[in-house]
């Protein structure tokens, strides 16, 4: 998050990124991408919450409103507690070439199953989406690992090194219609699938089929920006996500995996500050995160519409010196020019004056240490996971230690922070609004209204439909919208059955769907 000011100096693009997918012939996701993705704390949830997903949720425009779907399993925040995914009745052993003397992983079998699901989904898809037979990959897919003897096929060169796996994590050459993966178990595959599952390494997978899709249906061959194929491709690697956790095909995925394919999207994000449209950006981990869901929630048939009818990207550039300076995080305080000193009037100006909300009152933030400070009778739930509203004296109390925590650590930041107050000014607004949401309904309003105002303070010029109040100082950074997701991730719901604050994944549709639609798009 940042502060705006009339006379920023513009950051000129000097900032650079090795080509990843330059060539269109071949497309990866790169290890590289978020210098914490090897190194993330893993996410601890407060115990005592859960939810299901809906698919036909009338208050999202990607709902699948076919009855004879099957609801898609919830996201449990757990992976550690759940079993690995369960395997197809029948596995194509020759499915991945691993070469000779390959050293045995414990998902070897997980992802022999994942590629011989994913042949059987597309020859029965293809036709009917692309009206074409399904041609099934002519070369391998290719376990690299440090040590294998024979050579990997090149993509454009004679033979593919370890050392290039490794750099590029996963990637799929139309040139000789193979995959290629890192099978070393340093690499960050395995660090993905240690911390949150072989659903990890399934997903990328399916993510590189996508790449083979594309090459059959010719949008590799129209010199597209290479975010646009890896929206596609994402948006088909959620597809298949939701057919395993529907259980189809005989493999299944529990909460935990599509949880951890939420998780893998951020992982392999493009890094804060970089232009989504530079050769080789794959998009922000919101942007990452949101065609998952639309593939997830959509199908592949929509998955396949993206390329004329894309998803609207963020913003990741810096917004000036300063911002690129902070790394797009703001100094935690209260001050003028601190965080929580232009957070909080922000909100105050949009719900009272932008959005002219009809009973609205501005809101006054209190940090306090523990819950003994705070003084309320009626305080709302949500003090332990870092704010909590006191209607009748129209405070929002601040968690501070949960509050610097976050803040501190690298893979959460500033706008972890602006997305739980936005929640709590969010469930101020659907009072002042007579909401008669309760429950799960009414959090995941809170979600989108927080979406919401985080549209309007996009930088402008990306989405703001009018000009901007001059009062208004606040500017989202490169990474915030991220911060918003992990955070959601953070504090949705454990359980399928305990629809106390919605799931991760429902969480972060609504914030999607505010951020993207505005207050319409907002059922209150």
């Amino acid at each position: 998050m940042h502060l705006s000011k009339r006379s920023a100096i513009i950051v000129a693009a000097s900032l650079s990124l090795a080509a990843c997918g330059a060539d269109v012939l071949v497309t990866a996701e790169r290890s590289d991408l978020d210098e914490s993705a090897t190194t993330a704390v893993p996410f601890e949830p407060n115990p005592g919450s859960g939810s299901t997903i809906d698919p036909t949720d009338p208050t999202d425009p990607t709902a699948s409103t076919d009855p004879s779907t099957p609801p898609p399993a919830s996201t449990d925040p757990e992976p550690s507690t759940t079993p690995a995914p369960t395997t197809p009745r029948v596995i194509d052993a020759s499915a991945i070439n691993f070469g000779p003397a390959k050293p045995p992983q414990p998902y070897d079998d997980f992802l022999l199953a994942t590629i011989t699901d994913l042949d059987v989904w597309w020859s029965e898809l293809y036709p009917e989406i692309y009206g074409e037979p399904w041609t099934p990959l002519q070369g391998d897919v290719y376990a690299a690992y440090p040590d294998r003897p024979d050579d990997l096929p090149g993509c454009g060169s004679p033979r593919t090194r370890y050392r290039d796996v490794q750099e590029f994590v996963a990637f799929y050459c139309g040139m000789g219609d193979f995959i290629v993966y890192d099978d070393g178990s340093d690499g960050l595959l395995a660090d993905l699938a240690d911390n949150f599952g072989a659903g990890t390494i399934g997903i990328v997978l399916a993510h590189e089929f996508g790449h083979a899709i594309q090459q059959r249906s010719g949008v590799l061959d129209r010199q597209l920006p290479t975010v646009t194929s890896e929206q596609q491709a994402d948006c088909f690697a959620g597809a298949w996500a939701a057919r395993a956790a529907r259980g189809e095909g005989g493999l299944t995925f529990s909460d935990a995996d599509v949880r951890s394919g939420l998780i893998a999207m951020l992982e392999v994000r493009d890094p804060v500050g970089i232009d989504q449209f530079t050769p080789g950006g794959h998009g922000s981990g919101f942007d990452r995160v949101g065609a998952f869901q639309v593939g997830f929630r959509a199908g592949p048939q929509r998955c396949s519409e993206l390329i004329s009818d894309p998803l609207p990207l963020m913003p990741n550039q810096f917004n000036d010196s300063t911002d690129f300076a902070n790394e797009g995080n703001a100094p935690f305080g209260y001050g003028e020019s601190e965080l929580l000193g232009f957070l909080v009037p922000d909100l105050n100006l949009f719900w009272g004056v932008d959005a002219a909300i009809t009973g609205f009152t501005p809101l006054t933030l209190v940090p306090v240490q523990t819950i003994a400070d705070v003084e309320c009778a009626d305080l709302e739930p949500g003090f332990d996971n870092g704010v909590a509203l006191c209607p009748s004296t129209d405070t929002v109390y601040l968690n501070e230690p949960v509050a610097l925590d976050l803040y501190g650590q690298a893979t959460f930041g500033d706008f972890s922070i602006g997305y739980l107050i936005g929640t709590a000014w969010a469930e101020d607004v659907q009072s002042a609004l007579g909401s008669g949401l309760d429950g799960e309904a009414r959090q995941l309003a809170n979600d989108c209204l927080t979406g919401a105002w985080v549209r309007t303070v996009i930088p402008v010029d990306f989405r703001l439909p009018e000009p901007r109040d001059p009062d208004r100082t606040a500017v989202v950074s490169p990474g915030d919208l991220d911060e918003a997701v992990r955070t959601a991730i953070l504090i949705g719901d454990l359980g399928a059955d305990d629809d106390v604050l919605g799931s991760p994944f429902e969480k972060i549709d609504a914030f999607r769907r505010g951020v993207i639609g505005g207050l319409d798009a907002c059922a209150v």
